[in-house]
């Protein structure tokens, strides 16, 4: 037995039958592997790459026989893979991707995994090569998928009334292309480069509280419709979800950007100050959304900077915490009476 296969066995032995095999095989899911490592396994697998960026490779899907768009992509460090054609949906390990493409086993597919291992060491001249290529910011999504994914929300009733309980209206799952994905039973909402690429999408569960995006998504470098907003004029509304931001665009303010969660990187600061001079600030309003916003206010200086508030000294009506809680003309209302930061500031040192 060669010092691989001694490697491997000894590892599953300390477990009982096959079953030590399978657990091993769950615990190679959190392995951490080599840019180099994973190309070479794709490569190997006879997978068709479509493109790469820093962080993941897109390919097309082996499990289904749509050729006309590379729906499926796979993480350069855990091996994680993920199918968005909402036909497929399949998903998995690097450990499980060699298994279903090579009909292997548990230990088979772990033997070839780190077998490949040694031929993902290039020589110094590849790998400063590599490094020297002009390589894309964002990788584009593919338009088929979005389409794909559309098409299934216009014919699901289910996917429809999850929206209208939302209140998002057709004319906005149309203007925003929003989509459904039958098998993963998720609303999804496409992600844009502030040059209006498609990057990736965000997605919902309609069953359950429960969040699920495209593998990397990109989003310390966009947000949700700033390809669209910058567009408009100076003036940016900022809000945390996609769904609030639709509601805002129904309201009548289609300069509205959502940062799609609580965290702002200095690529998202740089791209409002690139394209905007005035801000108003609508994020949550529980603590998390008040820290962004005023982590926003305190990286945002020189800019007309104004909070969205109901009345004076009230942020939101009714104990709303976002935009999704309000009737339109709350939202209305709230843009309306927007105070400026010494204003808001002062009233909310005065509650404490």
């Amino acid at each position: 037995m060669d010092v691989l296969n001694d490697t491997l066995w000894n590892l599953c032995r300390k477990e009982d039958g096959m079953a030590a095999r399978s657990n091993y095989a769950r615990k190679a899911d959190t392995t951490q592997y080599s840019k180099q490592h994973i190309k070479a396994i794709v490569k190997s697998l006879g997978l068709q790459v479509a493109g790469e960026t820093e962080v993941e490779v897109s390919f097309y899907c082996p499990f289904h026989s749509n050729r006309h768009s590379a729906s499926c992509s796979i993480s350069k460090t855990t091996g994680a893979w993920l199918c968005f054609n909402p036909s497929c949906g399949e998903t998995g390990s690097l450990i499980e991707l060699v298994k279903r493409v090579l009909h292997k086993n548990d230990f088979e597919a772990m033997r070839y995994v780190y077998s490949k291992e040694a031929e993902s060491l290039e020589n110094f001249d590849d790998v400063l090569n590599e490094m020297l290529e002009d390589k894309p910011e964002f990788v584009e999504f593919p338009e088929e998928t979005l389409k794909n994914l559309y098409n299934d929300l216009i014919k699901s009733e289910q996917a429809k009334e999850y929206f209208k309980d939302r209140g998002i209206d057709l004319q906005s799952i149309s203007h925003f292309s929003l989509g459904y994905s039958p098998k993963q039973n998720m609303v999804t909402v496409p992600v844009h480069s502030p040059d209006g690429m498609p990057v990736g999408i965000v997605g919902r569960s309609i069953s359950e509280k429960k969040f699920k995006n495209s593998t990397n998504l990109p989003r310390s470098k966009t947000m949700f419709n700033i390809h669209r907003a910058k567009k408009i004029g100076d003036h940016v509304i900022i809000v945390e979800s996609s769904f609030d931001a639709i509601r805002v665009h129904q309201a009548g303010f289609p300069n509205v950007i959502a940062t799609l969660g609580g965290h702002i990187s200095t690529e998202n600061i740089g791209l409002i100050n690139r394209y905007f001079n005035k801000v108003t600030l609508m994020t949550d309003a529980d603590h998390a959304g008040r820290e962004l916003a005023n982590s926003l206010a305190s990286r945002l200086k020189n800019k007309d900077l104004l909070w969205a508030s109901y009345e004076y000294g009230k942020i939101y009506p009714h104990d709303a915490k976002d935009a999704g809680d309000m009737t339109e003309e709350e939202i209305k209302a709230c843009i309306k009476n927007a105070v400026s930061n010494i204003e808001y500031q002062s009233w909310t040192h005065e509650k404490q």
